[in-house]
């Protein structure tokens, strides 16, 4: 205890309603309206569940073609995910663009891409932290990963206009 005086009552009882703050903290806790927004959101999972399953399953048969210049992530046979995002790996050398170059393009085509995510061991916090690493494995994947668009609004049109915007730039 570091303030002694204000963790004791008079006759040297704790007080109850004391407490320190050893190092700074957050507060996660939700607001009301937050929670309200969550719980009319779980009414529409089962839905948007269905849906997310849907677009992967549509993004995984019209993307097989392009093997092995862009490839989904592997999923395991056993497992059935409610997808976050839908990543693909690219083979950009194989395109002989960098992946700044690809996502311009896709851009250009109304089509929005992103990287999820770098690789922890390279942000700043981290490497300040720890030092440098190198974690080959995850390094590669960063190289190679881009998240096309995913969303359960996302029409069956919607991706079909990704998968030709891809078949324009890859020309397969």
């Amino acid at each position: 205890m570091l303030n002694r005086d204000l963790s004791r009552a008079d006759d040297g009882s704790a007080n109850p309603w004391y407490y320190e703050m050893s190092e700074i903290g957050f507060n996660y806790r939700v607001s009301d309206v937050n929670c309200a927004l969550g719980l009319s959101q779980l009414g529409k999972f089962e839905r948007f569940v269905a849906r997310r399953r849907e677009i992967a399953r549509q993004y995984d048969e019209v993307l097989a073609p392009f093997a092995p210049v862009i490839r989904p992530l592997a999923r395991m046979p056993w497992c059935d995910p409610v997808l976050h995002l839908y990543v693909v790996r690219i083979d950009f050398a194989a395109l002989q663009m960098d992946r700044a170059a690809f996502m311009r393009l896709l851009r250009n085509a109304g089509i929005g891409t992103q990287v999820h995510y770098m690789p922890l061991h390279l942000q700043p916090y981290y490497r300040n932290r720890y030092g440098a690493q190198r974690l080959p494995g995850a390094e590669a994947y960063y190289q190679s990963a881009l998240s096309l668009p995913f969303y359960p609004g996302l029409t069956d049109q919607d991706v079909e206009r990704v998968v030709t915007a891809l078949r324009g730039i890859v020309k397969c």
